[in-house]
């Protein structure tokens, strides 16, 4: 029997302490992910292929999630992307059909906020 492919997420945020608790809930719902601090860094794991679903955080810097997508996109990289935030007005104003974002994650979210989130954005 061939092994069932287990998902895979790139996590990119700059802050740490959220870290340990997104890496909880991932593995919750059996999802494998790695964080990286550096949209350089994200780009080299997206270009290696070796994710299905890109989370990151509004709040970059020296830019910000938007602008990292975008980034993304002007290089061809097309992996569903979740876009997340503490501010609600940020995500409010994002232009998600522009970008291409599935879905946007207000934080603090639940477990099934996150699920939700990684679902839509795998059926894209």
């Amino acid at each position: 029997m061939k092994p069932v492919h287990q998902c895979k997420a790139l996590i990119l945020d700059q802050e740490p302490v959220f870290e340990p608790i997104l890496k909880a809930m991932m593995a919750g719902l059996k999802w494998d992910c790695e964080f990286v601090a550096s949209g350089d860094a994200a780009v080299a794991g997206l270009k290696a292929g070796r994710f299905d679903v890109l989370i990151v955080d509004y709040q970059m810097r020296p830019s910000n999630g938007l602008h990292f997508i975008c980034r993304l996109r002007q290089e061809g990289i097309m992996v569903p992307a979740i876009l997340m935030s503490n501010d609600p007005q940020t995500l409010r104003l994002t232009p998600q059909e522009m970008l291409s974002i599935p879905a946007v994650l207000l934080k603090p979210f639940t477990a099934v906020d996150l699920n939700y989130a990684l679902w839509t954005a795998l059926a894209e």
